[in-house]
């Protein structure tokens, strides 16, 4: 058998491993083959021992969804899996932060990011997606399956983790602030303080009720019209006693000094830049 006939074989990325085992040759026979092969356009390394198959066509979409209803996400693609099976096999990870937000419909561009349990992250850059780490019984809490192996973050899920892990998304206020004052059907305070419980996560509620609040207090977002659901700024009317100072961006030691905008003092939230600055960002 050829070495071009058995990359037919093979799906769409693959380990020097595999095709090792595939052709039945010795790890140093195999290394030299793939070389050759990428010499002749047939396959491309996409990092240490992975590479791409040319010969093969990526699966459908379709084919891989558990529920087909699935594929209007939009933002997910098949290629995605095919990395994601690669690196992870059958270890459950699941798509979250904005990449998830953007799936759940809120407009914004985003890269991929997903998370695995502590003991699977790896370096995933070479495919140009961003590996978190968790807990395992976390991963697939508050999600929802969408193909064999992989989790998407639930609405409500994606909103709460933009804000809990806030330092991790610039801008991620202005996409959050435009989709409560804007009513988009995405999720409702109710289902994300469901979340925040499941998770345990406070300081994501009091930033989240803290931009509600600043927005719909804003001399601009009244003038504006802005329609916020008033459970938003209720997921925590004030900080619990014990409570630390949390910012809502830029965080310090990133290069900015975020005292100076505004302070929330019932939430002990500090702002980089005022209520009406934010209204005004999100409004256009």
């Amino acid at each position: 058998m050829t070495s071009a006939t058995i990359l037919e074989e093979l799906p769409p990325v693959f380990s020097t491993q595999t095709y090792q085992q595939a052709a039945g040759v010795c790890p140093s026979s195999a290394s030299r083959r793939l070389r050759s092969l990428s010499d002749r356009g047939l396959v491309s390394k996409l990092r240490r021992a992975t590479w791409s198959n040319l010969t093969v066509d990526l699966p459908s979409s379709r084919s891989l969804m558990v529920d087909s209803e699935r594929l209007l996400i939009g933002m997910w693609r098949s290629g995605w899996e095919v990395e994601l099976e690669a690196v992870y096999g059958d270890c459950p990870r699941r798509i979250c932060g904005l990449t998830a937000l953007g799936m759940s419909r809120v407009p914004l561009v985003s890269g991929f990011e997903i998370s695995v349990a502590h003991a699977k992250a790896v370096d995933t850059s070479a495919f140009g997606f961003i590996s978190r780490r968790e807990t395992a019984h976390t991963v697939t809490l508050d999600a929802e399956q969408i193909t064999e192996h992989t989790w998407v973050s639930s609405p409500a899920r994606a909103v709460l983790e933009c804000a809990q892990h806030a330092q991790r998304y610039p801008r991620y206020d202005e996409h959050i602030g435009r989709m409560i004052v804007n009513a988009f059907d995405v999720c409702s305070p109710d289902e994300v303080q469901e979340v925040a419980m499941n998770l345990r996560w406070r300081a994501g509620r009091r930033r989240l009720a803290s931009i509600a609040h600043g927005l719909s207090e804003s001399d601009f977002g009244q003038e504006a019209g802005f329609m916020a659901d008033p459970g938003w700024a209720q997921l925590a009317p004030k900080a619990n006693r014990g409570d630390t100072t949390i910012y809502l961006g830029p965080f310090p030691g990133h290069g900015t000094n975020p005292v100076g905008g505004w302070v929330d003092t019932d939430r002990r939230v500090v702002w980089s830049r005022t209520p009406e600055a934010l209204a005004e960002t999100i409004s256009t």
